[in-house]
């Protein structure tokens, strides 16, 4: 558990924000992202997040009467505004990539991300639309969550 999270602090919005401006970062200026393969990883596991886990960002229905594993497997997250980053990357999908599925436009995302980590990799030769995609992406995203942070 995070320290800030201990503490009651943790904002998930601010997380993702930050993960966001990284990763714009390292695809404006691939020669940093060596240097932050934490935080790529950390993007990718955010994005694998929102593609694979159903229950990322909602609101878990009351079912009534639990044993204490079903408790424990349906806990809620610690971190707070988790439905706003829901929100925040659903936003920036459809600005970014239109109408495409999630799996498309996210397969997209991290060929981008794994480009900029291991530019020596065969598979790191990424289109420039993709490139532009990815950044138009994280922007929005980024941009999405500033917003959500300005308000409150």
């Amino acid at each position: 558990m995070p320290i800030m999270a201990s503490q009651g602090r943790s904002d998930a919005r601010g997380t993702a924000q930050l993960l966001a401006s990284m990763a714009l970062d390292c695809i404006a200026n691939p020669a940093v992202a060596r240097e932050r393969q934490v935080a790529l990883n950390n993007v990718y596991r955010l994005l694998e997040s929102y593609r694979v886990n159903r229950f990322f960002g909602s609101d878990l229905p009351n079912q009534g009467y639990q044993n204490d594993a079903q408790k424990l497997a349906l806990k809620r997250p610690i971190e707070r505004h988790v439905k706003e980053v829901r929100d925040a990357l659903e936003h920036a999908r459809k600005v970014a990539f239109g109408d495409a599925s999630k799996d498309d436009a996210l397969q997209k995302l991290e060929t981008v991300l794994r480009s900029v980590t291991y530019p020596d990799a065969d598979e790191s030769r990424v289109s420039h639309e993709d490139q532009q995609q990815a950044t138009q992406f994280f922007r929005a995203l980024g941009d999405h969550l500033r917003i959500g942070l300005e308000t409150e």
